[in-house]
């Protein structure tokens, strides 16, 4: 596997394939970005066509919560949500900023802060990686008495972060690093309530993606993370999260995984079966070599429609129930039932 401590090398292209760990900068302004007909791109071009997104979401018994930052040059896309299970209500925030004004994502994915700032809401996302080999991930929201969030993941020195960088479209490239199935602390209050994350049994994915995408872009997503409980006293619960998705990073190598516990288990191609003219349908999550076999439920869902001409979106994050099972390389069978999480139907033309 790969190690760079920069995505893009001396040369101005990107290094591509699997890292056994994520690269520290993602220094993408060093790219020699090029036309599809193999010309030197402006410096327009260059800052239009890149596109960088930052996640954080968390699961637990009874709250849903999602974050998520979006720089696409010409707009600048924030939302937040928060779910309760027991009561089946919903709180959603969203915001566009033409320009990316009022927004600071940073493209240090180890260590480095991005920031959404208006006069009354805030937030932070910040990463840090320790001297002891320790990747934290914090998330603070701020929007006085409608919302409050601090919550924090953390990923041992032992724990595999999925990261790959992939080619995309003839001169374009896609970097992403992804985290599932762990445990988050921290605290939420809103109109739902006060939620201490440690008590709420949370469990966190984060995902750090960035490039130069395709003019129109689409894809297919599932996302959980939990704990999978121990049916017998003397067995061992195990965390445990899922990353598989369609559409962007498929060329030559695949983000496909879930992890159990700390170790990463690749996938290769997944399909998606769904109706996109019900919002309600079960969804099918299946691999090529049958390792997952996932039927997905939706409970309740953020979306977004946008068409100003130049830039369009038709996005659909959906939240429900997994089941299923997963199977490790050796053959081990981890069956899933009940387990919440995530699914995304997205299109952008940006």
């Amino acid at each position: 596997m790969l190690q760079p401590y920069s995505l893009i090398n001396s040369h101005g292209k990107p290094h591509i394939g699997v890292f056994s760990q994520p690269v520290h900068d993602v220094n993408y302004k060093d790219t020699d970005y090029r036309t599809p007909l193999n010309k030197r791109a402006g410096k327009w071009k260059k800052h239009f066509h890149f596109k960088l997104f930052q996640y954080f979401g968390g699961i637990s018994n009874d709250i849903i919560f999602g974050c998520a930052l979006a720089d696409t040059a010409y707009i600048g896309a924030v939302f937040v949500y928060v779910y309760q299970i027991s009561s089946k209500k919903m709180l959603t925030w969203q915001f566009k900023r033409p320009l990316a004004t009022q927004l600071s994502l940073t493209n240090r994915p180890d260590n480095g802060v991005s920031t959404f700032l208006t006069k009354n809401k805030k937030i932070h996302m910040r990463y840090q990686l320790n001297a002891l080999g320790e990747r934290r991930k914090v998330l603070d929201v701020d929007f006085g008495s409608e919302l409050k969030i601090h919550a924090e993941m953390l990923e041992s020195p032992d724990f595999s972060t999925m990261a790959l960088c992939t080619p995309c479209s003839i001169n374009g490239w896609v970097y992403a690093q992804k985290t599932a199935a762990r445990p988050v602390t921290g605290e939420l209050s809103c109109n739902l309530g006060h939620f201490d994350l440690e008590e709420q049994q949370t469990f966190g994915h984060h995902d750090f993606s960035a490039g130069y995408m395709r003019r129109e872009t689409f894809w297919n997503w599932a996302c959980f993370s939990g704990q999978n409980k121990a049916k017998t006293k003397r067995a061992k619960s195990t965390n445990i999260g899922l990353n598989v998705s369609w559409g962007v990073n498929e060329t030559g190598y695949s983000e496909n995984c879930f992890w159990i516990d700390d170790t990463l288990h690749p996938l290769p191609a997944v399909q998606f079966k769904f109706d996109r003219d019900d919002e309600h349908s079960t969804w099918r999550i299946k691999s090529l070599d049958d390792r997952i076999n996932l039927s997905f439920t939706p409970e309740g869902m953020h979306k977004e429609h946008l068409n100003a001409m130049v830039f369009a979106t038709h996005f659909k994050q959906i939240f429900g129930r997994f089941h299923g099972y997963l199977l490790t390389e050796s053959g081990k069978r981890h069956d899933i039932e009940d387990c919440y999480g995530f699914v995304e139907d997205h299109y952008s033309k940006w």
